[in-house]
């Protein structure tokens, strides 16, 4: 590999979106702790991400964009501090223009962004729109100013994405588990983000799955009214939902026993701490497995068949639907 003249000493990874995308992310930080053991890694992200980011033992310091964004701009640009790199891997002008200010020596941003070409001196041409690889991969067309490998096979940034989760089930987690039984999570909403199986497949499967297995439901807390009509209809079932802050629904899922979620953010979570999970995707293009899929030793997919409805972007889709509760209870029966 040929790497820049100067080895960087301290990298900033940038990526200001979601919990999901962040996660798919973090292998950026285990690649160049693997080639520059000393660097130094920060990520910078909105703060409702930071307890998954400080789980990563990749990463070295959290940078809050919220935070940044109510300082003096001079504040703003000291807190950046010492860096002498950063990777915009989710492109935000207001970013791109404090690292430049700040006076980092190695800008990296994609080329399609005018503001980029304004604020960024390393340029990498790339499009994610209609690439058929995982976003993990695609975020990897990064490196290439670095010498870091722009391309690797899904199987090995899995086995570059983790997470830690603590050594024991925290207090406010405890309650939900039952030690006699097969402890499921089930996270059904993805706060409109994507297609989502039926809540009625959710209240099916649970009849179906009877008393063999602890079912916790978890969800946000704009998610409570939603799920309202499903836990009454289950009243035996544990309810997390707007309950449990990220870092104890980290824990949670790291101690669950499995987890069936949609194509959402605790989808990689559970994937990237080693939990057995099921996600279940759509199949429109770009929402699919195949670039959202979880990374995870222990992660499962299952991808729902095309309809008309994805096909013509118009009605309300039953693609998700096709996806039967018997043909997820015979799955998760194979957990325990």
């Amino acid at each position: 590999m040929i790497y820049p003249m100067e080895i960087p000493q301290h990298i900033i990874i940038s990526r200001s979106d979601n919990i999901g995308d962040v996660v798919l992310t973090l292998p950026m930080a285990a690649i160049i702790k693997q080639h520059w053991p000393s660097c130094k890694v920060s990520f910078l992200a909105r703060d409702y991400v930071a307890e998954v980011v400080q789980a990563c033992p990749d990463v070295d310091a959290f940078i809050s964009w919220d935070q940044l964004q109510t300082l003096e701009h001079a504040q703003a640009v000291q807190a950046l501090g010492d860096a002498d790199c950063i990777l915009h891997v989710y492109p935000r002008k207001a970013i791109a223009k404090l690292a430049k200010a700040a006076g980092i020596k190695m800008r990296i941003g994609t080329s399609h962004r005018l503001y980029h070409w304004l604020n960024c001196n390393k340029k990498v041409r790339f499009s994610r729109k209609d690439s058929n690889l995982h976003e993990a991969q695609l975020n990897l067309a990064l490196f290439a100013p670095l010498g870091l490998p722009t391309m690797l096979p899904v199987s090995e940034l899995t086995r570059l994405t983790h997470l830690n989760a603590a050594q024991t089930v925290n207090a406010a987690v405890q309650p939900y588990f039952d030690r006699e039984k097969f402890n499921c999570v089930f996270h059904p909403l993805t706060n409109g983000n994507t297609k989502e199986w039926p809540l009625e497949h959710f209240s099916t499967l649970i009849d179906l799955l009877g008393d063999n297995v602890n079912i916790i439901i978890t969800g946000s807390p704009k998610e409570t009214q939603p799920l309202a009509a499903l836990i009454a209809k289950h009243p035996h079932v544990k309810n997390t939902v707007g309950k449990l802050s990220l870092t104890d629904f980290i824990n949670l899922l790291g101690h669950a026993d499995g987890v069936l979620v949609n194509s959402t953010g605790p989808l990689h979570i559970a994937a990237a701490l080693g939990t057995r999970v099921l996600g279940l995707f759509p199949p429109e293009k770009g929402k699919d497995v195949g670039r959202w899929g979880p990374l995870g030793a222990r992660a499962e997919a299952i991808e729902a068949k095309v309809c008309t409805a994805c096909q013509s972007k118009h009605g309300v889709c039953s693609c998700m639907a096709s996806i039967t509760p018997q043909q997820i209870k015979s799955l998760i029966e194979t957990w325990y």
